[in-house]
């Protein structure tokens, strides 16, 4: 089973990203057998491993995004260590970088360098608005590029989302170009440039929006599309304890069926209802769902084949029965040899099922030990880590 639950193990993956996109990618890699090794500063490393705690303590999302990989530090603009990552670039097969437009040009390590140095690296650049453009050197995080790219604009009221749609779908966008070149790199024997925006993979979640509106020539309707609050059959509802449910009756059977179940076969003709009477049914649906709690609704619509369900806290979601089944919310290893809190692997493969068995690293943990992959003697090392190229971490002579 170890053999067959490592699909990537043959591929090595260089991680220079830091905080949610990049190291999202990274993290379906490693849960899928690749070798990820994070590149970090020595002075500190990702942001994330101490972003809202301090005191030394690590952050557990940091332990989620990066379970699985091992940790060199070393200092790209030192000369040493730059050399010393040249030779990590020569054994590598992917290389992920997040940095602003230019940033790994002024350190000597654009994709036209690294080529030269390994042609069949696929070099993989993750950033806000892409590497070309008129907004390419601009900073901004996910809140703008979900704003700049219409999907807050569909909203009634905007406000930031309750997740970070632009980083995770970037991180998914950079995850597949990574893997379609490497498909690539099997017929050409040659490695590519994948730019990935932020921006446009938020966009590219619009396809069924943008398409539509500009198609048909007409401007969409913030809050008021069918999909974003203008249906009353697709919308969320209060219950009697203050809870709240969603129904999802875009399919006419589906609706019919909600309608019976609740005695209100007056309604099936207004599925589609507009103006007025689309308002009157929303009305009579507010007062509906306002009658019972949120678990008595549950209990009263088992086996009636509708879309309802409840909108879960978060704390909620690890206990609801088809997330355990589905192992999506797990107990995964810290590197205090105990566990941590976190999501499971999203993609289930029949033969090759991915799988979490390493924590996450310690800041320049597996220094010593990827060097010494790539050629160095221990006493090269030692002399990296007296001219400030390398760090590690304190524990033990043997990393």
């Amino acid at each position: 089973m170890a053999d067959l639950a490592s699909v990537l193990r043959n591929v090595r993956v260089l991680d220079l990203s830091t905080l949610l996109p990049g190291p999202f990618c990274t993290m379906l890699l490693a849960d899928f057998g690749a070798d990820v090794i994070k590149v970090e500063k020595p002075d500190g490393g990702d942001p994330l491993r101490e972003a809202f705690l301090g005191e030394g303590r690590t952050d557990p999302a940091f332990l989620a995004l990066n379970r699985g990989k091992r940790s060199v530090a070393l200092n790209l603009r030192h000369p040493q260590g730059r050399e010393a990552f040249l030779r990590l670039v020569q054994s590598a097969d992917v290389l992920l970088e997040q940095f602003r437009p230019g940033v790994m040009a002024r350190l000597g390590l654009d994709y036209e360098t690294l080529r030269a140095v390994n042609p069949r690296l696929v070099y993989c650049s993750l950033s806000g608005y892409g590497q070309t453009g008129p907004y390419f050197r601009l900073p901004g995080h996910d809140l703008n590029f979900i704003a700049l790219a219409g999907v807050l604009g569909l909203m009634g009221t905007p406000v930031p989302p309750g997740t970070q749609i632009a980083d995770i779908t970037g991180g998914l966008m950079a995850c597949v170009g990574i893997l379609l070149a490497l498909l690539e790199r099997q017929q050409s024997g040659q490695g590519q440039w994948v730019d990935v925006s932020l921006l446009d993979s938020a966009l590219s979640t619009l396809a069924l929006p943008l398409a539509r509106h500009l198609g048909l020539g007409r401007a969409a309707v913030p809050g008021g599309e069918q999909l974003t609050g203008g249906s009353p059959c697709y919308d969320v509802y209060v219950t009697a304890d203050g809870r709240h449910i969603t129904l999802g009756a875009l399919e006419e059977k589906f609706w019919a069926a909600f309608c019976r179940a609740v005695g209100r076969e007056d309604w099936i003709p207004l599925h589609s209802a507009t103006g007025p009477e689309r308002e009157r049914l929303r009305a009579e649906l507010r007062d509906l769902f306002r009658t019972r709690t949120l678990d008595q609704w549950l209990a009263d619509m088992q086996g009636v084949d509708t879309c309802l369900m409840p909108v879960l806290h978060l704390e909620e979601v690890a206990s609801d029965p088809q997330v355990a089944h589905r192992e999506m919310v797990v107990e995964g290893p810290s590197p205090d040899g105990g566990t941590s809190p976190m999501t499971g692997i999203p993609i289930k493969l029949s033969r090759t099922p991915g799988r979490i068995d390493r924590p996450a690293p310690l800041l320049g943990e597996h220094t010593l030990e990827v060097l010494r992959e790539v050629g160095y003697t221990e006493d090269e090392v030692l002399a990296l880590r007296e001219s400030g190229a390398v760090a590690w971490a304190n524990t033990g002579p043997a990393q």
